[in-house]
């Protein structure tokens, strides 16, 4: 009986072992959620005057390149797009992988062209390294390197105001139609009166024709008397 008992202990302790060591030298094994990741997005603003305007809301996407890649909660397959709102950190939705394997993405700010806004227009590159036991490694690509980050970082000057044409000199009076009336005759600098020219020159004339009916007068006369 105490051999039974023995026997029985010591298959015990063996079975305890053998899991203890099973334990330690078996491949670790993750839950589903160690396949969820969540990508922080960074945005922030540079002023080069007056801080930027309340409205700082800007779009940015998410698209996959790698087919059948999952995206995140109101995403498809043709991306995924969300706001961030002034100089903070965003995360975006989870995104779930089911199995091993490499998911590219690309990232970048769709918003448009702004007043006094200069928005950074680069791309990122995102790998997502999913491997067998659902770990996942990240790498961020900008311009062919490696980054740390997703960061954006957008400029603000007040743009400055257009200047306002010149004013069109004003030019000569336009003349009446009808001349000159009453005191609205131009000025010549002479202060003369033109009726008393008038009246000389009507009084000269009238001299001349006289002296001239006189002198014919006279040759007349004496015509007949030769």
């Amino acid at each position: 009986m105490g051999r039974i008992v023995n026997k029985s202990r010591f298959l015990s302790v063996s079975l305890a072992l053998i899991c203890l060591v099973g334990a330690l030298f078996a491949p670790a094994a993750y839950a589903a959620e160690t396949g969820q990741v969540t990508l922080t997005v960074r945005q922030t603003f540079v002023s080069g005057g007056p801080p930027a305007p309340p409205i700082q809301v800007f779009t940015y996407e998410l698209t996959p390149q790698t087919a059948g890649a999952p995206m995140p909660a109101g995403g498809d397959e043709g991306g995924y797009t969300f706001t961030i709102a002034g100089n903070v950190e965003m995360q975006t939705r989870p995104i779930n992988f089911p199995g091993t394997g490499l998911y590219v993405y690309t990232l970048r700010c769709v918003t448009e062209d702004r007043p006094g806004y200069t928005i950074d227009r680069r791309e990122y590159t995102v790998e997502v390294y999913v491997t067998e036991h659902l770990e996942i490694f990240l790498i961020y690509v900008s311009d062919g390197t490696k980054v740390t980050e997703l960061s954006f970082a957008h400029s603000y000057r007040t743009p400055e105001s257009s200047p306002r044409p010149p004013s069109p000199s004003p030019g000569p009076p336009s003349p009446s139609p009808d001349g000159p009336k009453g005191g609205d005759a131009p000025k010549t600098g002479d202060d003369s009166n033109p009726i008393l020219w008038i009246a000389l020159i009507a009084i000269s004339s009238a001299s001349l024709l006289s002296l001239i009916w006189v002198a014919w007068r006279l040759r007349d006369r004496r015509r007949w008397e030769d």
